[in-house]
């Protein structure tokens, strides 16, 4: 069965769900299905943390501790969903990456009643331009990272890092809220677009003052 390597960053004992989210997400409504948002980019989990929390500045992250989790994303299909095949979902190219969570929202809530249509969505990320995003619309369970899942429902995972913080070097890379998307903007001009990732430099930078009392 197919295998993507994924992340995310959580304030709980478990980077999936099994319950109802309680806030809101591009892919949910409070209260509706579980849905697990996973990063298939390491930086990605924590640019989606910083857009969302609009964390904009070194000094606001000086202070961050949470976990990052690994994932093992045993899925049997992933519905690859770009600007170029939204219309399938009867939605925008625009609707995304868009601030407006209403119409992806909408959508969500058609694929989980039908029970042929597709539960696993490969997105572009809103806050990465140039990264993807899983979406699941399921509930999944955490098994451990070297287990063959025995069921749909398990995925494999291990804390990766406690107490982390991200790079601060990634901050001049995250999308917030108010700002175009590059690579959106280049699907419209018809041109790639490559992630840049921030330089060993900048990394190392970040790795010094991580280290620093």
């Amino acid at each position: 069965m197919p295998e993507l390597a994924g992340f995310r960053v959580a304030s709980w004992d478990t980077p999936l769900r099994v319950n109802p989210n309680r806030q809101p997400g591009r892919w949910n409504h409070a209260g509706s299905g579980p849905t697990q948002y996973i990063a298939l980019h390491p930086l990605a989990t924590w640019a989606e943390y910083l857009r969302w929390h609009d964390l904009r500045s070194r000094d606001s992250l000086r202070y961050l501790r949470l976990a990052v989790w690994a994932i093992r994303a045993v899925v049997e299909h992933a519905e690859m969903v770009h600007y170029d095949t939204a219309a399938k979902l009867g939605l925008r190219p625009e609707d995304l990456i868009a601030n407006d969570w209403s119409a992806c929202q909408t959508v969500a809530e058609r694929l989980r009643r039908d029970h042929a249509a597709p539960k696993i969505l490969e997105t572009p990320s809103a806050a990465l331009p140039g990264a993807r995003n899983l979406v699941i619309l399921d509930a999944r369970v955490a098994v451990p990272y070297t287990m063959e899942p025995l069921d749909p429902v398990d995925l494999p995972v291990t804390l990766a890092a406690a107490g982390a913080r991200p790079p601060a070097g990634l901050l001049k890379l995250v999308r917030f809220r108010g700002e175009p998307h590059p690579e959106f903007e280049a699907w419209q001009r018809g041109d790639d677009f490559e992630l840049l990732e921030p330089s060993d430099a900048v990394l190392a930078e970040d790795a010094q003052a991580a280290s620093s009392p």
